[in-house]
C-alpha cells in the first residue's frame, strides 16, 4: 500500500493489482470510464474508487498533480492485470478454510436462482464475483443449508478480501452457472410468448397454425 496526503487528509491506495480489493476492482470495472480510452480516462475519479472516498477533494488540474497521479497510480498502466487462472482448491474466509465447490449443478436450485438474478441486475460481469462466491460458499462456511441473507453477510467480508484470490473462483461460479439450466428470459420475450399462446386459444384453426409456428420460433 501507498501513503499519501490530500490537503490534511492522510489517505492510504493499493499498490498494485494484488492489493485491490474485490469491491475494488468492480468499482473499476464499472465505474471508472470502460467507454473510454485508458489514457483519456479520469484518474482522480480512479483514486476515489482505490481510497474508498468519493467525497475526496479534486486536485487541481496542474502539471505537479498530474504527477503526483502517476506515482500513485502508474502501476495500473504498467502492471499487467493478471490474477490467477487455476481454481484452488481451498479458501480461507476470516478464520476458516473451506473447499471450494468444483460443480455448481449439484447446488441447491435456490443459489443459482439468486445468483442469476445477481447477474441480471449488474451492469458488468465483475460486479457478481464477490455475491457468487457468498452464493456458493454459505453453506459450506455455516455447515447449513444456503440462506441468501447470510450469503449476503459474507459478501461484505469477501468484497474486502483481495480481488485476486477471490476472482477465478467468483468467475469460475459465473462461467459454469450460466452454462447450465434454464437461462434467464428477457421480459420481452416472455411476453410474445404470452401472446401468441393467448392468440393461438382465442383464433380459427388456420390462424391458430400460424401463431403456434410463430410460438414454435421464440420458444
Amino acid at each position: 500500500m501507498v501513503t499519501f496526503h490530500l490537503g490534511s487528509a492522510k489517505y492510504q491506495a493499493p499498490a498494485s493489482w494484488k492489493e485491490v480489493t474485490v469491491k475494488q476492482y468492480a468499482r473499476i470495472k464499472r465505474d471508472w470510464e470502460p467507454d473510454k480510452d485508458v489514457a483519456d480516462r479520469d484518474y482522480f475519479k480512479l483514486l476515489k474508487i482505490l481510497i474508498n472516498d468519493n467525497s475526496a477533494t479534486r486536485l487541481e488540474k496542474n502539471i505537479d498533480n498530474d504527477l503526483t497521479l502517476m506515482s500513485i497510480l502508474g502501476w495500473v498502466i504498467t502492471e499487467e492485470e493478471r490474477f490467477a487462472r487455476e481454481l484452488p482448491l481451498w479458501l480461507k474466509i476470516g478464520r476458516q478454510t473451506v473447499l471450494v465447490p468444483r460443480d455448481p449443478k449439484e447446488l441447491s436450485i435456490g443459489q443459482n436462482i439468486h445468483l442469476r438474478r445477481e447477474i441480471e441486475k449488474a451492469k458488468v460481469m465483475e460486479e457478481c464475483i464477490g455475491s457468487a462466491v457468498a452464493i456458493y460458499m454459505q453453506p459450506i462456511i455455516d455447515g447449513k443449508k444456503f440462506n441468501f441473507a447470510r450469503a449476503m453477510e459474507l459478501k461484505a467480508e469477501i468484497d474486502e478480501m483481495p480481488a485476486y484470490l477471490i476472482y477465478p473462483i467468483g468467475f469460475f461460479l459465473l462461467r459454469r452457472v450460466s452454462r447450465y439450466g434454464m437461462r434467464p428470459v428477457p421480459r420481452w420475450h416472455l411476453a410474445i410468448i404470452n401472446l401468441t399462446r393467448r392468440l393461438a386459444l382465442m383464433s380459427p384453426g388456420w390462424l391458430r397454425s400460424i401463431v403456434l409456428r410463430v410460438l414454435t420460433i421464440f420458444t
